[in-house]
């Protein structure tokens, strides 16, 4: 009896030490949960855009960058800011009120060099029952691209009819913009014209002579102007241009890398 009223004893004393260690090991995990919506589905809502524009040298360009969702019953004003200011991005109406369900398009004006840039913004909402205030989970993305290459032609001065046998002149200009880097404009005069001046804002002209035809040719690497004034010439029997009544070609259509411009047409009438 005494050997088991022992073991007995120790038996309960290793479960107590058993229970006791359980207790000081136990540790415990409490759950919570939130519901979370998509920025736009909140009561001060709101979405980022993804935007391409193609600026010019001597402009900028409108986009819609971000849009404004009151889902709220009541109005709110409305104030956003760039949460980092970049030098180019200009919001246009940055402070506003929004009804009720509804969205506003933020603008704003955008003058950036070629390349992929990306606004977050900073949102300021009072309403009649509070306010808040909003750092946006994303960024809009602006994709900024050259223009492409445009050639044009003009007639800045000089008559589109005329008559035989008279000294005229006429003045034209050929624009070039953002061409590729040593391009090309060529270009033809005709053998009953002869050039009297020339000038290029930018780039080099080079004139070769086939027969009576004048070939031009202007190399540039940036936008520019070609102005060049030509004048009737005289016929291989020392006889004033235009000998005969009809229609003739200024030059025959400026032509950039497979791009062409029409071509300037003046008609000649007898006297």
């Amino acid at each position: 009896m005494r050997f088991l009223a022992l073991g007995l004893l120790l038996l309960v004393t290793i479960m107590a030490f058993q229970l006791n260690s359980d207790f000081n090991s136990y540790y415990a995990v409490r759950s919570n949960q939130h519901a979370v919506v998509e920025p736009e589905e909140a009561y001060v809502g709101y979405s980022c855009e993804k935007v391409v524009v193609k600026v010019g040298c001597c402009g900028s360009s409108g986009a819609v960058i971000l849009r404004i969702y009151n889902n709220m019953n009541e109005s709110m004003h409305i104030r956003v800011e760039l949460e980092n200011e970049i030098a180019g991005i200009e919001i246009r109406d940055e402070e506003f009120d929004l009804a009720p369900m509804s969205v506003k398009e933020v603008l704003a004006e955008i003058s950036l060099s070629p390349g992929t840039y990306n606004a977050s913004f900073k949102i300021y909402a009072e309403f009649e029952n509070g306010s808040a205030e909003i750092f946006t989970i994303c960024s809009s993305e602006i994709t900024v691209e050259s223009p492409g290459q445009m050639i044009s032609k003009v007639l800045l001065s000089g008559k589109k009819v005329v008559e035989t046998h008279t000294r005229e002149n006429w003045t034209f200009m050929i624009s070039v913009e953002n061409p590729r880097q040593n391009s090309t404009v060529k270009d033809t005069i005709p053998g009953e014209f002869n050039i009297v001046s020339y000038s290029a804002t930018t780039g080099t002209v080079t004139i070769k002579t086939v027969g009576k035809v004048k070939q031009i040719f202007w190399t540039l690497s940036e936008s520019g102007n070609l102005t060049m004034t030509i004048e009737t010439a005289l016929n291989p029997a020392g006889k004033q241009e235009f000998t005969s009544t009809g229609c003739y070609y200024l030059n025959e259509g400026a032509e950039l890398d497979g791009m062409k411009t029409d071509s300037i047409i003046v008609c000649a009438n007898d006297k």
